[in-house]
C-alpha cells in the first residue's frame, strides 16, 4: 500500500511523542480537521505557510526530507504534480510527452507501473 500524506505525518507526529492535542496546539490547526487529514478523510493542506506549521510542530526544517517528503505527499494526495517536478523546466518539458504515450497506450500495464512507483518513491 502507497506511504499517503495523513499516514506519514502520523508516524512523524508518533516518533516525536507528540499527542494530537499538543501537536495541534503547536501547529494552530483544529483537532477535528487534522485528524480528518491523519485518516485521509480530508485533503492534505495546500497553502504553504499551513505545511510549514506542521514542519515547525514537528521540529523539522523546509529543507529537511522529511518536510520534502510531506510536501510531495501533499501533493500527490490532491492529485497534483509534486513541487520537485513542476519547478523543474526539463522534467515539466518531458510531461507531454509521458502523458501522450499513456493517452495512446504505448505502454504496457507493468511499464505504467513502474513509472508511478518511481514517481512515488521520487
Amino acid at each position: 500500500m502507497a506511504r499517503t500524506f495523513g499516514d506519514y505525518l502520523k508516524s512523524l507526529r508518533d516518533e516525536r511523542r507528540l499527542t494530537l492535542r499538543k501537536f495541534c496546539l503547536a501547529s494552530g490547526v483544529d483537532p477535528s480537521y487534522y485528524c480528518k487529514i491523519e485518516n485521509g478523510r480530508e485533503l492534505p493542506p495546500q497553502a504553504p505557510d499551513r505545511l510549514r506549521s506542521y514542519f515547525e510542530a514537528l521540529g523539522l526544517t523546509e529543507e529537511s526530507p522529511e518536510a520534502r517528503e510531506l510536501t510531495r505527499l501533499a501533493s500527490l494526495d490532491r492529485g497534483e504534480i509534486p513541487p520537485i517536478v513542476r519547478n523543474d523546466p526539463s522534467m515539466m518539458g518531458q510531461m507531454p510527452i509521458l502523458f501522450r504515450t499513456i493517452e495512446e497506450g504505448r505502454l504496457t500495464d507493468e511499464d505504467l507501473d513502474r513509472v508511478l512507483k518511481a514517481v512515488r518513491e521520487g
